[in-house]
């Protein structure tokens, strides 16, 4: 028995740091967000934007730990059915992360492109990625704010600036695609602040109905 539950110990911790890892979509957000300032300062001090990408990759790997983490929070902890549009979403984006996070690594650690210079498969790919994660955004927060899983006060803000990076990605709008980019980043950020505020409001709730019963002289048990 004791062995048991010893061997469940670590199982239980990582399934609890999986729930809570949606905080990770703040960080995630607010990196990407000052993407633009990043490459600017990359440039302004090693005169290469190349520092900057050899660091971007934190902040699409935080987003793809905290969407784990929200859609393990929104679905399997709280036994609800996702709709084919949160399921198809959260597959899409996930793939574009991992896809983004391959091409940069291939582009700017591994410089495939410098071998394959016609081809130039680490650039595609890091492409393709990025338009699959904002694509893939774009349909699980259409999702959220369709089932009303989460406020519409988070959900249409992501699923907004989702769009928005969506167009940043496919086509080059100078300043103007710089600020849709941060909209994407904000839009991650902002989502897990209305998530943790509900959250607090929920365990806020939760001890004043406790305290309640306990003054109406019930008991926990």
């Amino acid at each position: 028995m004791g062995r048991r539950e010893a061997s469940r110990g670590p199982l239980l911790l990582l399934r609890g740091a999986l729930g809570w890892s949606w905080l990770l979509c703040l960080p995630g957000g607010v990196l990407w967000a000052l993407s633009p300032l990043g490459v600017y300062l990359s440039e302004y001090k090693y005169k290469t934007p190349e520092v900057f990408w050899r660091l971007f990759p934190s902040a699409p790997l935080l987003m793809l730990a905290g969407l784990a983490g929200l859609y393990l929070h929104l679905f399997a902890r709280r036994g609800r059915r996702p709709g084919a549009l949160e399921r198809v979403g959260f597959a899409v984006c996930a793939l574009g992360a991992l896809l983004t996070v391959a091409g940069d690594v291939g582009k700017f650690y591994l410089h495939l492109d410098d071998v394959y210079l016609m081809s130039a498969p680490a650039y595609r790919t890091m492409r393709a990625g990025l338009a699959l994660l904002c694509g893939g955004a774009l349909l699980f927060g259409f999702g959220l704010a369709r089932e009303r899983r989460v406020a519409l006060a988070g959900a249409l803000p992501f699923a907004i600036g989702s769009l928005a990076g969506l167009i940043a990605v496919l086509r080059d709008f100078g300043a103007l695609g710089e600020a849709m980019w941060v909209m994407f980043g904000a839009g991650w950020a902002w989502v897990g602040i209305v998530v943790l505020f509900g959250e607090g409001r929920r365990l806020l709730a939760g001890r004043k109905s406790g305290r309640g019963r306990l003054n109406a002289g019930e008991t926990s048990i």
